[in-house]
């Protein structure tokens, strides 16, 4: 307990110590208003993330930016993507085969639309080459398409893995090489065409890596050939994608940096820690 005189009467009164904290209200109502300060810009940044994680797939479609396409312009050796995690990365597919088919169709079966893509290792699964139906591909999101031999500006402008400066090599090669790649897959069942390599062919198995060996660099060497950076898909020959080159890390690295400082700038704008010709920014404020 804590002793407190009455300013009127003069009395002295016990008070309990639960309730030392009234007796410094001003003390609690600072630090609440600090923390609260403190707390408002990471508020905005979150709530800035999952407004974008919805609102940047309307803005692309609505201002013709999106590369969507529908299952019935899909032709046989076109390179699609879906965007994956928002619209962090794009997971790529090269389509090999299609049909017409009804309006209510969900795409999910591989008579309907296969793409063969290297799906990544989940849930203590290996990666592995695989065709899947359209459905199973895009999980649920749009499903866009590569463009190829666009212009030097539009290229630096775009995503990187949306579209290419080069020429693709013809359809048929292209379905052809992805068909091939089928082989390659460890997680096939016996007796798939999936799971025949070659005879004598020691390199059958691709191991999957995210910077070196991934589904958007299987697509490119199904379009490109030796032009992507691999001779062999299936060897042990390794190639950066658009996606992961080294000039892409260095654009979000200092788009990161801009970010960041921009954020610490907020917050030390919002608690008063920078000061304006010689006075907090809370003093600025209030005057």
């Amino acid at each position: 307990s804590v002793e407190r005189k009455c300013p009127t009467s003069g009395t002295v009164c016990l008070l309990p110590s639960a309730l030392r904290c009234a007796a410094r209200p001003r003390v609690h109502r600072a630090m609440a208003s600090s923390i609260a300060k403190l707390a408002k810009p990471l508020d905005w940044i979150n709530g800035a993330v999952l407004v974008a994680r919805d609102a940047v797939p309307a803005a692309y479609s609505q201002t013709g930016l999106s590369q969507g396409v529908e299952k019935s312009e899909l032709r046989p050796g076109d390179h699609i993507y879906a965007w994956r995690l928002g619209h962090t990365y794009q997971h790529h597919g090269i389509v090999v085969r299609t049909e017409a088919c009804a309006s209510s169709c969900q795409h999910q079966a591989l008579r309907c639309c296969s793409v063969v893509h290297f799906r990544p290792p989940a849930g203590g699964e290996r990666g592995c080459i695989e065709v899947s139906s359209l459905a199973q591909f895009a999980e649920g999101r749009e499903v866009c398409r590569v463009r190829y031999e666009v212009q030097d500006a539009e290229f630096y402008l775009r995503r990187a893995g949306c579209v290419s400066t080069e020429r693709p090599d013809p359809w048929p090669l292209v379905t052809f090489r992805a068909l091939c790649l089928l082989r390659a897959s460890p997680e096939a069942s016996p007796g798939s065409a999936a799971a025949v390599p070659l005879d004598g062919d020691e390199e059958a198995e691709v191991e999957y890596d995210l910077l070196t060996k991934n589904s958007e660099l299987l697509a490119r060497w199904c379009q490109l050939g030796a032009a992507s950076g691999l001779r062999h898909f299936r060897s042990a020959e390794t190639a950066r994608s658009l996606q992961t080159s080294h000039g892409r890390f260095i654009r979000l690295g200092l788009g990161a940096v801009a970010v960041t400082a921009a954020g610490a700038a907020a917050v030390a704008v919002a608690t008063g820690v920078v000061t304006v010709g010689g006075s907090s920014a809370a003093a600025v404020a209030a005057a």
